[in-house]
């Protein structure tokens, strides 16, 4: 899970060059969560996770393109494999970008800090928190998903700030 939420702005940007939408991409995110959790006795600690993490990505992207057919062009597997290969260069998360998002999560409510802390540290499932707060999973994605829009604009508007200075 530390990993995980290391590397999450990584992953999450990653598959974001490659769908430009932010609903599908929180989609395929929550996709590929769930796939390397799963997966995660396969990851050699001395790999780079990020690389590792990408690559599963990668394939979710793929799978997204394929089966939801989403987008109005339909691209041939081969022309989607190559998309998904030029998106895989390495995407570098700048240190300042990672302060943004911590000086970010302590601009949110306490009640989303903590929401953030219970379904990111890795002790407890989104049902597990659900059924400690009494609220359904569901809305629990919700919330979440609403974070991470604010959390989003957060470092946008920082962004554009320090390149304003």
């Amino acid at each position: 899970m530390e990993l995980l939420t290391r590397h999450q702005g990584r992953i999450f940007g990653y598959i974001f060059a490659a769908v430009r939408n932010l609903s599908d991409t929180e989609e395929i995110y929550q996709d590929t969560s769930l796939i390397l959790w799963r997966k995660f006795a396969e990851f050699r600690p001395d790999s780079d996770f990020a690389h590792w993490a990408c690559k599963t990505a990668k394939f979710e992207i793929l799978h997204f393109f394929r089966d939801k057919r989403r987008s109005p062009v339909c691209f041939s597997d081969k022309i989607l494999s190559d998309l998904a290969e030029v998106t895989a260069a390495p995407i570098h998360v700048a240190a300042d970008q990672q302060q943004l998002l911590t000086e970010c999560v302590d601009e949110l409510p306490s009640a989303d800090q903590q929401l953030i802390e219970l379904c990111y540290d890795g002790r407890h499932s989104i049902k597990q928190v659900a059924e400690e707060l009494k609220r359904s999973a569901q809305t629990l994605y919700n919330s979440l998903s609403r974070i991470r829009h604010l959390l989003f604009d957060c470092i946008g508007r920082k962004l554009g700030e320090g390149e304003k200075r």
